[in-house]
């Protein structure tokens, strides 16, 4: 059973992680996205041995950003 003492310390947890991350230089992003997104996002992350969605999330991201305008522009009004 868990109990308000638990739910305390974990929450107490959650956020001095958070804290640690932001001042690493990291924010936070929440999304609802489609289910199929999430599945093939976990279906990558899985395939590059990466060890959490996070990690595969921002290397999506760092590779769509790092292409050139033109592919950007490409992939989005595809």
């Amino acid at each position: 059973m868990t109990t308000a003492r638990d739910l305390e310390y974990q929450a107490q947890y959650q956020r001095r992680l958070r804290a640690e991350a932001r001042a690493r230089g990291k924010g936070q992003l929440n999304a609802l996205v489609p289910s199929e997104l999430i599945d093939r996002l976990d279906r990558m992350k899985s395939a590059r041995g990466l060890t959490n969605r996070n990690d595969a999330l921002a290397l999506l991201l760092a590779e769509y950003f790092e292409r050139g305008e033109t592919e950007r522009n490409h992939a989005v009004s595809a």
